[in-house]
């Protein structure tokens, strides 16, 4: 158990690691600094979601590999959520750059919608966290999660719609 903490834990340093580096590498270490300082709940739940979501895929796969079963789709989906996230997150520094490739406009608009790419990488972290806990309890991987009476793929279908509703209302609501 203790080394899905540690690949947990470490994924969300090298999530810091990342982001403080793309930041210092377009603007300087001081705005990176500044910039992590100012933003720090983002980035702690960016990173937060992105470590549990790496400690969860290295105890599925662990599980998995222990019982010799396939559940390939289930740790695709949620491989490709934990993409997502990061993409989402790293996405507005990407206007850093854009400028300089003669693509403004791009740069403008991450720029502009920096809040919202923001909740798109927190909420899919949330939906990420809940497909990897479906894929625990039908797999029967934990004897605490298979426990428990409640049906994840409903908690799932829950999530999934109101992070689609909070993100059409983000992007309505992101200040012009």
């Amino acid at each position: 158990m203790k080394r899905h903490w540690l690949i947990g834990t470490g994924a969300a340093i090298l999530l810091v690691a990342v982001y403080i580096s793309l930041i210092a590498l377009a603007q300087g270490w001081s705005h990176a600094l500044e910039q992590t300082a100012g933003m720090w709940y983002w980035v702690a739940l960016l990173a937060s979601g992105f470590g549990v979501q790496a400690g969860l895929f290295s105890f599925i796969r662990h599980g998995i590999r222990a019982r010799q079963a396939a559940a390939t789709g289930s740790l695709a989906a949620s491989g490709g959520v934990s993409a997502g996230s990061m993409a989402a997150c790293c996405a507005h520094h990407l206007s850093d750059v854009l400028p300089l490739l003669g693509l403004s406009g791009a740069a403008l608009f991450l720029v502009r919608y920096q809040t919202f790419f923001l909740i798109a990488g927190v909420l899919s972290n949330i939906v990420g966290i809940i497909i990897m806990l479906e894929t625990i309890q039908r797999h029967g991987l934990s004897q605490r999660l298979a426990a428990r009476r409640w049906d994840i793929s409903r908690v799932k279908k829950g999530a999934l719609i109101s992070s689609a509703v909070a993100l059409v209302a983000a992007f309505f609501l992101t200040p012009q």
